[in-house]
């Protein structure tokens, strides 16, 4: 799986305290459409982007409707859980969960399997 970024502008075009942060982590999932997450921050996750199919383009989710109950760049784990506040330029609810190659976003009533990569 060819590892891409999704969103090269996002330093130029974030606010002063982004400059000190740098990609953590992506998740993309297998086969087509693509669904795609990225984890930004240093030392610890300040902000996630989103290329989702159905959104119309890229995106960032929202301080305080998502819930990060484990992120390991080390292990390569995570459980997300995003609630979507209501807001149709936003993704609908969903869970990533799992470590390495073996990751679950559940989304729209499917289970898509996926990769979270670190330290890329």
């Amino acid at each position: 799986m060819q590892i891409r970024r999704m969103f090269p502008f996002v330093l130029v075009a974030a606010t002063p305290s982004a400059f000190a942060s740098h990609m953590m982590c992506t998740f993309h999932s297998a086969g087509d459409p693509e669904y795609a997450l990225e984890f930004l921050g240093y030392e610890r996750v300040q902000q996630i982007l989103f290329d989702l199919p159905g959104q119309g383009g890229a995106g960032s989710l929202r301080g305080g409707a998502y819930e990060l109950l484990q992120f390991d760049e080390q292990t390569r784990s995570i459980h997300l859980l995003y609630t979507t506040p209501g807001d149709s330029t936003l993704p609908p609810s969903f869970t990533l969960k799992g470590s390495g190659k073996d990751v679950r976003l559940s989304i729209g009533g499917k289970a898509l399997a996926g990769e979270f990569n670190c330290g890329l």
